[in-house]
């Protein structure tokens, strides 16, 4: 199956009640966060976990890796020895990632911190899986975060990368480092880009890092690269003057994975009727959808519905899955071999709802629709280079093709995307 969760989360010690004694209270947001994510990770039935720590030994160029065959650790140097841990190393990725991953530094050590408290918060919301750990990469992570993503997903098992990390260090002038102004402006645009475009997380400054006094910038755009998806960031707060940031970064949804079963049936002359449909609830609902293909990042095809036409999702994916595949007139048929080099992406579309004007648009959160007698044209949110709601109206004009100053309606809906 391969990757199927990843996440960004804080490590603070001061977290666990145990030795927060209460004061972990201050950090409710980041508790309640934590305990969410853990839980989604342990839904999403992950076997081995892949954790980068920004505290364990780091090297100048390359990544560092842990050899033991059982990583364990514990609290002591935060007066909890009692608090003790201890993993099975996953012998079959390891060597995998020793053989496939080029600069791995391997090294024997224990759990640091930045290790510990993800794994905590796994241990209590019931997971008991392998760990592989990693040491933050100090250069090219983004290269490692590619990757590690395509050796796991080259795996039979199912993976999550947990990305470790704090944000800036310097958000007030009673905490652990004072206060520097780059502290709170990093951590606002960290948000900003995760809320609507991550790849502007490569954009930020270097001088801006560096005054920020993070530890988490390089494993989180690390963990961003491994597999695309669409960021949700469930806390963020700074109440002892350091950044804590709890987000999910991907997960593997079957939606996709359904509209890429429905193509390769096709594509493959397979008789349709026996294609066996999820019995899962949310392909029982009945919704517009957009199904996109991609090919080395570029568009390979696109086709949808922005109201149902089909009884339920299911059947909704399956003919637009077709449609992307085989009549875009854009792009020639998508044949069979093909496929392995396609991504595949489900857009669930919300209500249409007419508004009054460009003002109650956003294109990283709604989609528009403009429309003029019987001419229509639709244009997906969150799309890379529309930027500006102009853009947004100007190009879905353009596909109706509706000239630039010529009035229209305007109608907005909501998308939810998912991804392999």
């Amino acid at each position: 199956m391969g990757l199927v969760y990843t996440v960004f989360v804080p490590h603070p010690p001061i977290l666990v009640p145990e030795i927060g004694q209460g004061e972990e209270r201050k950090c409710q947001a980041s508790l309640d966060a934590y305990r969410e994510i853990s839980s989604r990770l342990v839904r999403a039935d992950v076997e081995t976990v892949i954790l980068v720590s920004p505290h364990a030994p780091l090297a100048k160029d390359g990544i560092t890796f842990s050899t033991e065959e059982v990583v364990q650790g514990n609290f002591a140097q935060f007066g909890a020895a009692h608090l003790s841990f201890s993993f099975a190393c996953d012998a079959r990725a390891l060597s995998q990632f020793q053989k496939d991953l080029s600069g791995v530094i391997p090294m024997q050590r224990s759990l640091d911190h930045g290790a510990l408290v993800p794994l905590y918060f796994l241990k209590k919301a019931g997971w008991n899986g392998k760990v592989v750990l990693f040491g933050m990469p100090l250069e090219g992570p983004e290269e490692y975060g590619r990757r590690m993503g395509q050796i796991l997903d080259k795996l039979p098992g199912r993976y999550a990368l947990v990305a470790s990390g704090d944000l800036s260090h310097r958000l007030k002038a009673d905490g652990p480092y004072g206060f520097d102004s780059a502290g709170p402006e990093f951590d606002q645009a960290v948000l900003r880009a995760l809320q609507r475009d991550p790849k502007k997380l490569l954009g930020l400054s270097i001088d801006l890092v560096e005054r920020a006094g993070e530890c988490g910038y390089r494993s989180l755009r690390l963990a961003l690269a491994a597999k695309e998806g669409a960021p949700e960031v469930l806390s963020y707060e700074g109440p002892f003057g350091v950044g804590y940031l709890v987000a999910e970064l991907y997960h593997s949804s079957p939606l996709p994975l359904w509209a890429r079963r429905c193509l390769k049936s096709y594509l493959n002359n397979e008789d349709s009727s026996l294609l066996r449909f999820p019995d899962s609830s949310e392909f029982a609902e009945r919704r517009g959808c957009f199904v996109t293909l991609k090919q080395k990042g570029q568009l390979r095809g696109c086709i949808g519905t922005t109201e149902p036409w089909q009884e339920n999702l299911a059947l909704e994916i399956q003919h637009n899955a077709l449609a992307a595949g085989t009549q875009d007139p854009r792009f020639r048929p998508v044949q069979a071999e093909e496929l392995a080099t396609i991504t595949f992406t489900v857009d669930v579309l919300g209500e249409l709802e007419k508004i009054g004007g460009p003002d109650d648009l956003d294109p990283w959160r709604y989609g528009v629709v403009v429309r003029q007698g019987r001419k229509s044209g639709l244009l997906l949110p969150h799309l890379e280079g529309v930027d500006t709601v102009s853009d947004q109206i100007s190009i879905a004009k353009q596909k109706a093709g509706i000239s630039s100053e010529e009035a229209v309606e305007l109608w907005r809906f909501e998308v939810k995307r998912h991804y392999e």
